[in-house]
């Protein structure tokens, strides 16, 4: 099973959102079983998009912080093969363990500049954890300059940064309404053809972090 956490210690950008979007994009794309383990408490609104939707999938499980890793071992015994992570923001501890239990962490963040400059805390936290990382500028705002002078920030983090940008738009969110993703609302629309792309360079760099720690296996067995 591989695990991805979305981490963001900063509220308001759009981490639930996207970690729904990609999960379908994820079922999809593979054709596997897919789940989200929704720890962002007491919101939880990735486990209210699963009981208003109608399809059985992707599963959507909640929990507290402390039943994380139970939640994890369950997806792996159910033979998920994405799992989902959905943090709560401001709260260390929590992230923390879910960036440990993950193959993968994905940092969402806004234009903004309260946005940039929140992003550090959710970058410390991932150092800490050691896991490998990728940033994807969410929220981007149609034909400004803010959106190049954000990704000319965040690419001085040791991070890779997204090439496809997650563009404001309203079907990302009225798809929600009623338990969808935005594939699902207007496939063929520029929202959902950003949703797909950036999950697809999410998950060239998942096969790329996961050969890196099996070749760094192999040549510490040697």
């Amino acid at each position: 099973m591989i695990t991805i956490g979305v981490l963001a210690q900063k509220g308001g950008v759009g981490k639930t959102t996207l970690t729904l979007h990609w999960a379908v994009e994820a079922l999809e794309q593979s054709k596997k079983p897919v789940a989200v383990i929704d720890i962002d408490t007491p919101q939880c609104s990735a486990a209210a998009w699963g009981e208003r939707r109608e399809k059985e999938t992707p599963v959507v499980l909640k929990a507290e912080a402390h039943q994380l890793s139970e939640a994890v071992k369950a997806c792996a015994a159910n033979d998920i093969e994405y799992a989902f992570i959905d943090t709560m923001p401001r709260v260390e501890r929590p992230s923390l363990e879910a960036a440990r239990m993950s193959d993968l962490v994905v940092i969402p963040c806004g234009p903004s500049i309260v946005d940039i400059e929140a992003i550090g805390d959710t970058v410390s936290i991932v150092n800490e954890s050691g896991t490998p990382a990728v940033i994807v500028l969410n929220q981007g705002r149609t034909g400004s300059s803010v959106n190049d002078k954000a990704l000319s920030v965040l690419k001085q983090y040791e991070f890779p940064v997204c090439p496809v940008m997650v563009m404001r738009r309203a079907a990302l969110a009225d798809a929600f309404t009623d338990g969808r993703a935005v594939r699902e609302l207007d496939p063929h629309g520029k929202a959902a053809d950003e949703i797909s792309q950036s999950w697809a360079w999410i998950a060239k760099e998942l096969r790329r972090a996961k050969n890196k720690e099996v070749k760094t296996h192999a040549q510490s067995r040697r």
